[in-house]
Formats: C-alpha cells, sequence, structure tokens
C-alpha cells in the first residue's frame, strides 16, 4: 500500500511510523452507513414539532454534526422549535432508527485484527446513543475506549475528544491512526496531528484514501 508524498513519488503507507499504537474510529460513514438512519430520525423529528422534513441539502450537514448543532441548524436557531426538538429528542427511542444503519463490509474482520494488535478508540459526535448502538450491532467490544460528543464540551473538529484517547492510552499524536470521513474529521484529524485515513471520501485530504477496510491489511501481519 502506498501514499503519495509532496513531490508525487510513492512510498509505503505509514512508511517509518512503526511506533503506530492506536487506531480510532469515527461511527456514522465509517462503522455504519448511517446516511437513511439521520434523515429518517431527523424527519421524524421535524414532522412532530410541525416542520418540513429534512431536504436533500442539508443531510451532509445532519451526518457530521451532533444532535443539538444538527437541531439547531434544521430549526434556524435556538428558539421555540429547536427547544420543541430537543426535549422530544430527550425522550425518544432509538432503537428503531438503528434498524436503518448498515454496517460497512469487511467491518467486524477489521475491528477484530485491529483489537488484537492496537488499541482501539472510537471517536463519534453521536451523543447518548453511542453505546446503545455499539451494543445492539455487538461491537463495544471491540473498542478499548469510547468518547462521544457527550463526554465533552466541544465536539468535533475541536480536539477536545482526541486529546481523551492521547490521555487514556498515554500516547503521542504520531503514535494514533484516525479514520473518518468527512469534512470534520478531516479538520479533526489537522487539529490534533493524528494520521488520517479518509473512508470512501477522496475529496479530503489523508494520508490514504481508501474504499474498504482490507486496503489496510498493510497493519498486521496477517490478512483478513
Amino acid at each position: 500500500m502506498t501514499q503519495k508524498t509532496d513531490n508525487g513519488s510513492q512510498r509505503p503507507f505509514l512508511a517509518g511510523n512503526g511506533n503506530l499504537r492506536v487506531i480510532a474510529f469515527d461511527c456514522d460513514g465509517v462503522l455504519f452507513d448511517s446516511r437513511e438512519a439521520n434523515i429518517n430520525f431527523y424527519t421524524h423529528i421535524m414532522k412532530i414539532i410541525g416542520r418540513p422534513p429534512v431536504r436533500a441539502d442539508q443531510h451532509e450537514y445532519i451526518h457530521m454534526h451532533p444532535v443539538r448543532e444538527s437541531l439547531i441548524y434544521l430549526t434556524g436557531g435556538e428558539g421555540e422549535d429547536f427547544a420543541r426538538a430537543f426535549k422530544y429528542f430527550e425522550t425518544i427511542d432509538f432503537g428503531p432508527f438503528n434498524g436503518y444503519l448498515r454496517r460497512e463490509p469487511g467491518l467486524v474482520s477489521f475491528l477484530r485484527l485491529a483489537h488484537k494488535h492496537f488499541r482501539t478508540a472510537l471517536a463519534t459526535n453521536r451523543t447518548v446513543s453511542t453505546l446503545e448502538l455499539l451494543s445492539q450491532y455487538n461491537l463495544r467490544k471491540f473498542f478499548d475506549l469510547v468518547v462521544s460528543a457527550s463526554d465533552v464540551s466541544k465536539p468535533k473538529p475541536n480536539p477536545e475528544i482526541m486529546e481523551k484517547i492521547l490521555d487514556a492510552f498515554n500516547v503521542l499524536p504520531e503514535h494514533v491512526l484516525y479514520i473518518g470521513d468527512s469534512r470534520v474529521d478531516e479538520e479533526f484529524a489537522l487539529a490534533t496531528g493524528v494520521h488520517f485515513v479518509s473512508y470512501k471520501n477522496p475529496s479530503l485530504r489523508a494520508e490514504l484514501n481508501i474504499t474498504h477496510f482490507r486496503e489496510l491489511n498493510c497493519l498486521f501481519p496477517e490478512k483478513f
């Protein structure tokens, strides 16, 4: 597996970075294809408060941001509609919406190897639904640490989530590989100085862009 250097030549991915100790993952768009779930979730809330369904031009924002920020965005500010929407959100059963999620191909095999050879972390802008989701899909066992937007004062791209990961594992940014799929993830990686792999989004500035987890086989002595 190779990556382009600044002069256009090729070198092995993560060459000279044998000190990699941690693999961290975004959740939505990396562990799961969650766009349909997000659209249904927010459209349901908008219907409850008497507003129109989520529009196509709003999909990208709600995919990348936590619930609070997304509801502010969808309702046009922190007014009465936002207050009603957020109050309703606090009562929601996430189970029916999790049913719209689709695990990404090769995910479980990759997580099994990642957890065997490295420390593993989830770094997500999801909030209270995170642990329930991981349990529902039997993925919690693959993560040594889960840090969600509920655990910090500022969500990604603010560095706080990654700072918690660095502190928990007592590692430096150069010891961490982060896999994300959005502009928020790109900014997050740049702000924290960790290695960044872009998943299914070649427009992002990353050390490597992949479309399947098997493209990271180079990290392990065995293959999947």
